[in-house]
């Protein structure tokens, strides 16, 4: 994706796209993990995506891929 071309978009519309994507992915991070640990949440997990989304409290979702040079087969096998 062109990352000019969405920096436009944002920049055009409000960032309530973008910020309502990652607290979905954020809410699906929280909603694995264990039950114990979430019976200990004091708020909705729903509540909780959006607070660290706000807050800037999450891991980097979207990160682009390396592109692996071809090598020897035992290169790409002690990796």
């Amino acid at each position: 994706m062109d990352s000019k071309l969405m920096q436009k978009f944002i920049e055009e519309n409000n960032c309530t796209f973008l910020y309502l994507i990652l607290a979905n992915e954020e809410l699906e991070r929280i909603s694995k993990l264990p039950f114990q640990i979430q019976k200990n949440f004091k708020k909705k997990l729903t509540t909780i995506a959006l607070d660290h989304v706000a807050d800037d409290e999450i891991p980097d979702y979207f990160v682009p891929e390396e592109e692996k040079t071809e090598g020897k087969m035992q290169d790409i096998i002690d990796e």
